[in-house]
């Protein structure tokens, strides 16, 4: 099996060949004017590391995989190039440090890099790159490696003293595929101000007819009678770093989009953000736009006044009713990759219409939009054997209830996949509070609700503690889960939730909750009422004090919260999530 953890300890300089100390301060040193990230990176790094000479990443130098390091042509020469060592990595891959040649070649050791044909670390002969820097290089990939801002944190770790604004994260566009080898969807970009959270809901039509070579047709009644569709395979996503979740899903019923259901449709972002525009008419908006109906705030979509009434992300959450969306990617993080074995495969109509269910928060003071793009690969016929399927277990999403003011709660359940299925990978959802997040695989008795749920004592096999990053455990090859029983085909899921019990300053507090137009939501807990307060700090802290500071002594406030289910990152969610497929015997 493959981790995807997200580690601590993280990337650095010199990259695809060997390259020494350049003999400059490798800290960059005291007092700087970086007008971005990764400016810093160039000066404090790749100069100050001498990966820049000729002998290395400079000038007319071809046997380091003809890598140009020096300022100018550093950017174009990383971001989105595939390597000379392995074409099938790229030597940045924005939004994954672990999908990043760079990264991979200074954090490393010799040997993990030998054993996987990736050549010699970083840099050759010379000291590795300081903690600091490796955590600034990590978070500038993890940010979507711009080319221009600054990503939080980072210039003081290179060596700047001072007060730095940072930028909101901007990955850059994800390129398409080539025509007739797949396709692209793009979402356009909706507004989110400045230390300003909201989660929204919209719709756009696309129509690949003409995209989609006869190979890698194929019929799909279950969509309606008469339907075809498109097989694909390996399936990209790429959004903003400010995304907390995207979930995207495909409205699958017969509609017309210029039907009474549907719009009013206007472009999305780019020259013509605000123009009315026509769904059928693709590329309608020009370049970094998008035809869309109204980007409204809206929980898993419950409710979008927008679009049919079953179109709902949330239908099973608080929606009621059945939904007619079946999902297409989602990702907790800048970038998320499905490449399914061999032989398992997704189909989607060649025409309809996509559900964008978008949850951001922007920690920085400028305004800034979250732009998404998904990139699904076509599979030929020799390719086709089993649908793949995904985990997303949200029965008991708020199953942690209230967890009161200094106190931690863990809440379990569990998952029974079918007979015959094969594993391919597990990952969470939670959300600030949530502090550990296990998964154990089968055999595991079903329960029949969290109340006769509990952890067990044998090792979990899936661990994540990063409510922001979470783990992805991708099995190589997949696990088998082929009994009749029932136990022997369930997973048991626990997350517990710290609501200040190890630090009181980390307790939800009803005066910092956020300023958002999703706590108008009936599934939105953003402060508390007076009624649930208690006092913060002191020697009454944790007492009911029904908002009144007086009950709580001297300065101590009477602010602390409960912390309960809901869809702001102040309170919780209880998800595990995943993919498998279906492997019935041979006949």
């Amino acid at each position: 099996m493959r981790y995807l953890a997200l580690p601590t300890a993280l990337l650095v300089c010199a990259v695809l060949a060997g390259c020494g100390d350049g003999g400059a301060d490798s800290d960059g040193g005291g007092d700087c004017s970086f007008e971005s990230t990764f400016e810093a990176i160039q000066v404090t790094i790749f100069d100050a590391r001498g990966c820049t000479v000729n002998a290395c990443h400079g000038d007319g130098f071809a046997g380091s995989g003809n890598l140009d390091l020096r300022t100018g042509a550093a950017f174009s020469s990383l971001v989105r190039q595939p390597s000379s060592i392995d074409s099938e990595i790229d030597r940045v891959f924005p939004g994954d440090q672990d999908l990043s040649l760079l990264y991979r070649k200074v954090s490393e050791s010799a040997a993990s890099l030998a054993s996987s044909g990736l050549g010699q670390a970083m840099p050759v002969g010379a000291e590795g790159l300081s903690d600091d820097q490796l955590t600034a290089l990590r978070a500038w990939i993890r940010g979507g490696a711009p080319e221009e801002g600054v990503v939080e944190g980072t210039l003081s770790l290179l060596g700047c003293e001072g007060n730095f604004v940072a930028d909101p994260n901007k990955i850059n566009p994800l390129p398409p595929p080539a025509a007739g080898e797949g396709v692209q969807l793009y979402a356009g970009g909706w507004d989110l101000l400045g230390e300003a959270e909201d989660e929204v809901c919209y719709a756009t039509y696309y129509d690949f007819t003409d995209a989609v070579p006869p190979e890698f047709r194929v019929s799909c009644d279950e969509f309606g009678v008469g339907r075809e569709c498109f097989a694909f395979g390996r399936n990209e996503l790429a959004q903003d770093g400010q995304s907390h979740h995207s979930i995207i899903d495909v409205y699958t019923a017969l509609s017309d989009p210029n039907g009474g259901d549907w719009g009013p449709w206007a472009c999305l972002g780019g020259d013509r953000a605000g123009e009315p525009c026509d769904p059928v008419d693709q590329g309608v908006c020009g370049e970094r736009s998008a035809c869309t109906t109204p980007v409204r705030t809206s929980v898993a979509c419950i409710g979008y006044p927008f679009a049919p009434p079953d179109f709902s992300v949330g239908a099973g959450i608080g929606g009621g009713g059945e939904s007619v969306l079946v999902s297409l990617a989602g990702a907790q993080e800048s970038t998320s990759i499905t490449q399914p074995p061999q032989g398992v495969y997704s189909v989607l109509p060649l025409q309809g219409f996509i559900s964008w269910n978008s949850h951001g928060f922007n920690l920085t003071t400028k305004d800034t939009t979250i732009e998404q793009w998904v990139n699904l690969d076509f599979v030929p016929e020799s390719g086709r054997e089993w649908l793949l399927q995904q985990i997303f277990e949200a029965d008991d999403i708020f199953a942690m209830s209230d967890v009161a003011p200094f106190e931690k709660r863990e809440v379990c359940s569990t998952f029974t996949l079918p007979q015959y299925t094969r594993l391919t990978s597990l990952s969470s959802h939670m959300h600030e509070r949530g502090e550990l997040f296990r998964i154990w695989l089968p055999p595991n008795e079903p329960c029949s609700s969290p109340a006769d749920c509990g952890a067990i004592s044998r090792q979990p096999d899936y661990e994540s503690r990063l409510y922001d990053d979470p783990v992805y455990t991708y099995y190589e090859p997949p696990l088998p889960y082929d009994a009749e029983s029932e136990s022997d085909r369930t997973f048991l899921a626990c997350a517990r939730y710290d609501n200040g019990a190890d630090n009181p300053a980390e307790v939800k507090r009803n005066s910092l909750a956020p300023n958002t137009p999703v706590c108008s939501s009936v599934l939105a807990n953003c402060g508390c009422p007076a009624s649930e307060r208690v006092c913060l700090g002191g020697p009454n802290q944790g007492m009911s004090c029904n908002g009144d500071d007086a009950r709580c002594t001297g300065e101590f406030e009477c602010d602390a919260c409960p912390v309960s289910g809901g869809v702001t990152t102040v309170d919780e969610m209880f998800i595990p999530l995943g993919s498998y497929y279906v492997q019935p015997p041979s006949p």
